[in-house]
């Protein structure tokens, strides 16, 4: 009994994918980079961001050792001659607001990692350093590379 409580408080200490930051009253869950081919020069990040905090959030990017820069992306959507259209645009941040969870996921909003320097490769993990507003909020992360969303 002792052991199973003992196996379990290291597993969530140290192997959960869940972040934490409490001084910055963030929860950061199921956080992940795209693997992609030696050819690309751009990548992924995904994950779940709470606001445990009483004020809105704004996550303003992220950097990386594998990239010369990261910025948040939304999905567009635009209709043309009847199809959907589906795109990507650059914004200044994203809001969270409080207690509120944004998810960044493939097919909408995430973090883009641009100009990669060197390859992630699956089984691999990533330092991220995720940065919040207001002020200048780091977080630090180092997330595994996969080639699809964990299900």
């Amino acid at each position: 009994m002792i052991t199973r409580i003992i196996l379990s408080l290291l597993y969530i200490c140290c192997v959960s994918p869940i972040a934490r930051a409490d001084s910055l009253s963030i929860k950061i869950e199921n956080a992940w980079v795209q693997a992609v081919p030696p050819v690309a020069d751009t990548t992924a990040a995904y994950m779940k961001i709470t606001n445990l905090g009483p004020g809105p959030l704004r996550l303003v990017g992220a950097s990386s050792s594998v990239a010369t820069r990261v910025e948040p992306m939304i999905t567009t959507r635009q209709e043309r001659n009847g199809q959907e259209i589906l795109g990507m645009e650059a914004v200044p941040d994203l809001e969270i607001a409080p207690g509120a969870t944004l998810e960044l996921k493939p097919g909408r909003d995430h973090l883009m990692i641009m100009g990669l320097t060197s390859h992630p490769v699956e089984g691999e993990r990533v330092k991220l350093t995720v940065r919040f507003a207001p002020g200048d909020q780091r977080l630090e992360l180092e997330v595994p590379v996969l080639r699809e969303e964990p299900k």
